[in-house]
């Protein structure tokens, strides 16, 4: 693995050019086979190390970053992952589009195991997450994100046109509830979430959305249901076995979606322009800092 680390961490440019479009994957998705990869590299951020090294590769004839959320080895917890680090890290090496694979647990019948969703809001119930660059430790000043809209509608229906085109089951909206994790949602609490809107539960959707918007970066969800979370189907409440053994058989699918939006990205995308560009600009020269020694180990499956 090489280590490229620029005199200037504005951005981290490689032999073989600027990726404009990142993958990011969950739960089961910590490489992307079958493709052609020209570079690994780690960078360093202001805030810290991200999950792992971000590959570059090309896929569908375009030049891709790659980045596993938990790590290659999945050791990370959700609340674990320094979110910031690994979509400045992103930004830096030029990206302008951020698909995410995750898996998500189905908390209603219109959103059933074994389909996709593509979900178009989210209701936050995580605590203690970085969720910001603009929270006063850089000299940016206070930036206010316009979230009512939190996912690229562009860059949703491409990911829309790709399931069609692939003949997949799928819902083309969704409010996602994310809970903190690393325990699964309790009867009462997914209750809770229903009443409240949700039709999907993770555990890693936010804040990566809000972040990719502080820095100007398109970013849309491409989510699996892997469940019915506690068993509102009648089926068995979900466990880590059930969602590890769906999603690997549903790998190839979720790859074949990938695959699709990549190739249906148009070379000229630019994520929407929600942040001052200055301010932008400031997060991305502020010098990075020494990668953390070392990572907490302890697992995790929903993504």
């Amino acid at each position: 693995m090489s280590q490229k680390h620029e005199s200037s961490p504005a951005l981290h440019v490689q032999p073989t050019g600027r990726p404009r479009i990142a993958i990011l994957g969950g739960s089961g998705l910590y490489e992307l086979p079958d493709v052609e990869i020209r570079d690994v590299v780690d960078v360093p951020t202001p805030f810290g190390s991200p999950s792992g090294p971000v590959t570059l590769a090309f896929l569908k004839g375009k030049q891709v970053a790659f980045l596993s959320r938990h790590g290659r080895t999945h050791g990370m917890a959700p609340q674990q992952i320094n979110y910031r680090a690994n979509m400045w890290a992103l930004k830096s090496l030029g990206v302008e589009a951020v698909v995410s694979s995750s898996a998500v647990g189905g908390l209603v019948a219109s959103h059933g195991t074994d389909s996709f969703a593509v979900p178009d809001q989210f209701i936050d119930r995580t605590w203690g997450r970085a969720d910001t660059y603009y929270d006063g430790s850089l000299p940016t000043g206070v930036q206010h994100l316009p979230a009512a809209e939190p996912y690229c509608s562009r860059l949703r229906g491409i990911l829309i046109k790709s399931l069609e085109e692939l003949g997949e089951g799928f819902s083309d909206h969704g409010t996602l509830a994310v809970i903190n994790g690393p325990r699964f949602a309790t009867r009462a609490e997914s209750e809770i979430l229903v009443a409240s809107g949700a039709h999907l539960i993770s555990m890693t959707a936010y804040p990566e959305p809000v972040l990719a918007a502080e820095l100007n970066m398109g970013f849309a969800n491409l989510a699996y249901v892997t469940d019915a979370n506690t068993g509102h189907d009648g089926s068995a409440p979900v466990t880590a076995g059930i969602v590890l053994a769906r999603l690997e058989a549903a790998r190839s699918r979720i790859l074949a979606v990938l695959g699709t939006v990549t190739e249906m990205i148009d070379r000229d995308y630019v994520g929407p322009q929600l942040t001052d560009s200055a301010a932008v600009r400031s997060v991305l020269e502020h010098p990075p800092a020494h990668p953390a020694a070392g990572a907490v180990a302890q697992q995790r499956v929903r993504s």
